[in-house]
């Protein structure tokens, strides 16, 4: 069987260890380059390798030989014995790194023989060779090892919490207080991140994404010079790539995801903390190149432009400063008569922060989802930024945070009343930093409705709290305002995408500006299989096993237009990513229609 280029060699068995085998197939170059590549079709290029990796004794698992390099390995299949690959990798990583976990966590899982029992899951039989009694033992192995995994985290964590709290094994769930909800929730992130870094901060497929990210910025820093956009934007976006960090999953607990630290086929951007991570599954099933330059770019598009231009106001600087002084010195309160000049300037700061312009716009409307949506009226705007408001000020109200907050004692199921720490101190109460924190997140919302209690002239508490309450709802109203209005047509909001007033860019964006980074890096090897292998490989997520969607595709096209997902759907996601620079490194021609969208043909070339 051949197509195209490539020749499908016989089907094999990748041994991963003697007793544990992939259904898997290889791919072998020609023995001669095709000396007419332009007569293959892109997108057929694309369908062919995903018949390959999806055939009969492939199942998603592929071997790729180079005719320069090392081969690839594509593993979205499972093993012989039933397991998805990337558990099978996580299993074997997380036996072979057991010494390195926390101590607490490795200790219950010790006392629960947890990797002994793992061993016994990874290198069950076939099912083929099970019978009844098999399978259910089987299914019984398997649920087991996941409630104990997760039975040793929620067990860390309550000699953590009692730790902190020594009250609390003495306390009934009903009656914990809302500060040791939040250190719990607070110290998982803290736990999952101890752990996600002892499983993977030494595997050969992470080694691989950090190779690869750091020959991406190089070849960013080489390409945006030459882009068709201002100077000025130029030298913005090499700053913002040379001060990009990419950082393994889980690793910070602002960013952990249990999901993303283990199996999760994904990648994500953190535009507040100018960093990013690709997720286990992901590294450890195909090649990473198309996803690294594609998360990337996210440094560079309007979302990353919009937290820059907030995070460098004044008003940012000024709330920053407040949650900042609150937090760390509580017994040296901010001078009430700063509060009341930010209080007096508020107008003037929120008017501050209504001039901002999205970068290349006409290339951002070309990348819509949507190509029309609703003119966004101040009405609109001030409906959405008080349901934001309103929730979030719901949230801590159904916590009586306002009211723990403003009192020096709290009262005990018992009657007596104690010292509350959380008097006067936020950042006690949510159990976190100063730093990082959102212009409109909870800290910042704790933080002024602090501020202004505490040097509010009222007498009757109640009314007090009532016009702290309002003043606060008001500012940060404002803000969300501000910043719902700066977002437009291209926010993310879920609510605006919902009744028509947007449809991001920014996930086209990336496949754009990444898809220019790509095609550098295609362009420095010199054979065309191997070109195109790389390029084949690290869009594995994109084939469809046999399913409803592979079977129906024409059906499923039409249900993904009442699915929301800010990418593209489907076939066009493909003939998003074969853009004319991919499509020239890859020497195929065009075989679809699309209306490509190209900085290079934008109207916002300078």
């Amino acid at each position: 069987m051949t197509f195209g280029i490539m020749s499908l060699a016989s089907c094999s068995f990748f041994r991963i260890k003697p007793e544990v085998e992939h259904p898997i197939t290889t791919l072998t170059p020609p023995e001669t380059e095709n000396r007419r590549p332009s007569e293959i079709g892109c997108l057929s290029l694309m369908s062919q390798y995903c018949n390959s990796l999806y055939a009969p004794g492939s199942e998603g698992n592929l071997i790729i030989h180079q005719q320069k390099g090392t081969p690839i390995y594509v593993l979205q299949g499972k093993t012989r014995n039933g397991l998805h690959h990337v558990f099978y990798e996580l299993s074997r990583s997380k036996i072979r790194n057991r010494d390195r976990l926390p101590g607490d966590f490795l200790s219950i899982l010790r006392a629960h023989r947890y990797f002994e029992r793992l061993e016994n899951l990874i290198h069950r039989e076939p099912f083929e060779k099970m019978s009844l009694m098999d399978r259910l033992e089987a299914n019984e192995v398997e649920q087991e090892v996941e409630h104990l995994w997760n039975l040793a985290i929620s067990d860390t964590l309550i000699i953590r919490l009692s730790n902190r709290f020594p009250e609390f094994p003495r306390i009934p769930a009903s009656l914990l207080s809302p500060e040791m909800g939040h250190f719990s929730r607070m110290e998982r992130k803290i736990l999952l991140s101890e752990i996600s870094k002892a499983i993977w901060r030494d595997h050969p497929n992470w080694k691989k994404v950090s190779a690869t990210f750091e020959k991406l910025r190089r070849t960013y820093l080489k390409l945006i010079p030459s882009l068709p956009i201002s100077p000025e934007l130029k030298s913005d976006w090499l700053e913002r790539i040379t001060s990009l960090t990419l950082v393994l999953p889980g690793s910070l607990p602002e960013i952990v995801d249990q999901d993303c630290s283990s199996t999760t086929m994904n990648a994500f951007y953190y535009s507040n903390l100018n960093v990013l991570t690709v997720c286990a599954g992901d590294f450890n099933s195909e090649d990473i190149l198309i996803t690294l330059a594609h998360e990337m770019a996210h440094a560079l598009d309007n979302t990353r432009s919009l937290y820059l231009f907030y995070k460098s106001s004044l008003l940012s600087k000024k709330l920053e400063s407040f949650n900042q002084a609150v937090c760390e010195t509580p017994s040296k309160p901010v001078s009430c008569t700063d509060w009341y000049s930010f209080k007096s300037k508020s107008g003037e700061l929120l008017e501050a922060i209504s001039g901002f312009e999205p970068d290349l716009k006409n290339f951002n409307r070309c990348l819509k989802k949507e190509s029309y949506t609703r003119p966004l009226d101040d009405e609109a705007i001030t409906r959405f930024a008080e349901s934001s408001i309103r929730q979030k000020i719901r949230t801590l109200a159904d916590e009586e945070a306002f009211i723990r907050i403003t009192q020096p004692k709290l009262p005990l199921s018992n009657g007596k009343k104690v010292h509350n720490p959380s008097f006067l101190n936020p950042c006690h109460y949510l159990q976190t930093q100063w730093s990082n924190e959102d212009l409109s997140g909870e800290l910042s919302i704790l933080t002024a409705f602090t501020m202004d209690y505490r040097c509010s002239t009222e007498k009757e508490p109640a009314e007090r709290l009532k016009r702290s309450l309002d003043f606060v709802s008001r500012l940060f109203a404002g803000i969300e305002a501000e910043m719902i209005a700066a977002e437009g047509e291209f926010s993310e909001r879920k609510d605006l995408i919902d009744e028509g007033y947007s449809s991001p860019s920014s996930e086209r964006f990336a496949d754009s500006i990444g898809s220019l980074a790509v095609a550098e890096n295609l362009l420095e090897i010199q054979s065309t299989w191997d070109r195109r292998m790389t390029f084949l490989a690290s869009n594995s997520w994109q084939c469809n096993g046999p399913s409803l969607a592979s079977e129906f595709p024409r059906e499923s096209e039409v249900l993904r237009r009442y699915l929301l997902d800010t990418h593209t759907d489907g076939e066009d996601r493909k003939k998003d990513m074969l853009s004319t620079p991919i499509r020239r490194a890859l020497g195929c021609v065009k075989d679809f229609e699309w209306n490509e969208c190209s900085l290079f043909r934008s109207p916002d070339m300078p």
